[in-house]
């Protein structure tokens, strides 16, 4: 009876263990699973839309954080350009604004960096996964503010005039080198039919044409003498006085009476695209984006040329339109090491190489552009032709303050409408960029 006693108080014991064993193992279970759904990381990453390739893109960026770091999970949202510009602001200066965004590198992005809304990613660099492991120093810089860096260049776009070969081959026309000839042809092609727009102008989002003016400043004004007036450097008597600032409006001026189509602050971007595409109209000033979105709308036979050179003007013509763009990461993001990993991994080399491929971007890591199939005509053209320029100029809108910035912007549109004349438009210009520099 003793020995059946202690042989019942043992197999309680070891049934007692046994059941603390087993609700020890199903407390483990149930918090490992609370715990491991909690480290679910989401980063929402902001884009621009209307790119082809995109959803081949982000789906290919998925996998590849997910290499590094499985538990993060990237939320894309798409942007039209004109309503990005505004809703970025202010979603960063809110509290439930992206983690990872796009912006184009100059005044845009370091205005972030210096108001505190972007993170400072120079801690990241080297990271496993890091830009730094794949970008060159010089790529790195680009997105650099006061020696630190505050975006990640993924690419650069640039701008050239496309043209219709076969339409210019079957009426003897000449590609144009200098702005009188380009006038001459927008003539010429209004003689052969007065139906047809020569160059299409879509500035309902501004934008168009105030790259349009960042060239003929370029080209009419010159670097050396615009450098000092998009600083906010030159003495107050000074700053924007140039009269070649007006002949550039007054070049403006001149290709809305022989080029462009009716109403073009009333036109949408896309629509120009698209008559180009159709070949409705036999030239149009686009961005290396474009050669895809023709492609895709089923028009391959098409060549480019660069701004022409303004007679009388300070640039030679070799001089290009270049803008770097990339990600940045909010300042205020919960998750910084995750947002500046999915930042870095865009130019990782394999998305450098996707990003080639499916959005025809101009990438900053170049590692395997060697495996790029098949690479279009135009994609080959842009390479080589950047390679070959003297010098790059950054976009107004996103090399000049904010305010000034939008100035042009608006002068764009007023003197389409006819509502200020050149001069008009830089004595406006003149006085927003002289309340700058003194709340500067």
């Amino acid at each position: 009876m003793l020995t059946s006693y202690y042989l019942n108080k043992e197999e309680c014991k070891m049934k007692q263990y046994f059941s603390r064993l087993w609700t020890g193992l199903l407390i483990t279970f149930f918090s490992f699973s609370f715990i491991s759904s909690s480290y679910a990381i989401d980063i929402k990453l902001w884009d621009l839309s209307g790119r082809q390739g995109q959803d081949e893109f982000y789906e290919l960026l998925q996998k590849e954080v997910k290499k590094y770091n499985p538990d993060i999970n990237v939320i894309v949202t798409e942007w039209e350009n004109e309503a990005y510009k505004t809703q970025i602001q202010l979603a960063l200066n809110g509290n439930d604004g992206p983690d990872v965004f796009f912006n184009w590198f100059g005044e845009d992005s370091a205005r972030l960096a210096r108001a505190g809304l972007a993170l400072d990613l120079t801690p990241y660099a080297d990271m496993e996964g890091g830009y730094g492991n794949f970008i060159s120093k010089g790529w790195q810089d680009a997105g650099a503010v006061d020696g630190k860096i505050y975006g990640v260049a993924n690419k650069a776009v640039s701008k050239y005039f496309y043209y219709d070969p076969a339409f210019f081959d079957q009426h003897n026309l000449s590609v144009p080198t200098t702005f009188g000839e380009l006038i001459d042809t927008c003539k010429s092609i209004k003689a052969i039919d007065p139906s047809i727009v020569p160059w299409p102008m879509g500035n309902s989002e501004r934008w168009k044409l105030n790259h349009v003016i960042t060239m003929l400043n370029q080209r009419v004004v010159g670097a050396e003498n615009t450098k000092a007036d998009y600083a906010l450097t030159a003495p107050d008597d000074e700053l924007f006085t140039n009269p070649k600032y007006v002949e550039a409006w007054e070049k403006v001026v001149e290709l809305n009476e022989n080029c462009f189509n009716d109403a073009p602050n009333a036109t949408n971007p896309e629509l120009t695209r698209s008559m180009f595409a159709a070949q409705i109209s036999p030239m149009m000033y686009c961005g290396t984006w474009c050669g895809g979105i023709f492609a895709s709308e089923g028009f391959t036979d098409f060549k480019m040329f660069r701004f022409p050179r303004v007679e009388g003007g300070a640039d030679d013509g070799t001089v290009g339109f270049l803008v770097a763009e990339g990600l940045q990461v909010s300042a205020k993001t919960k998750h910084p090491e995750a947002a500046a990993l999915v930042a870095s991994i865009n130019v990782s080399d394999i998305m450098a190489l996707a990003d080639a491929e499916l959005r025809g971007s101009l990438i900053s890591n170049a590692a395997l552009i060697d495996q790029m199939e098949d690479a279009p005509h135009w994609f080959t053209f842009y390479v080589n032709d950047i390679a070959d320029k003297s010098g790059h100029v950054n976009v107004l809108d996103v090399l000049l303050e904010a305010n000034v910035s939008n100035a042009y912007l608006d002068m764009g549109t007023e003197v389409l409408n006819g509502t200020k004349s050149p001069q008009e438009a830089m004595d406006f210009i003149r006085k927003v960029a002289l309340e700058a520099k003194a709340a500067m």
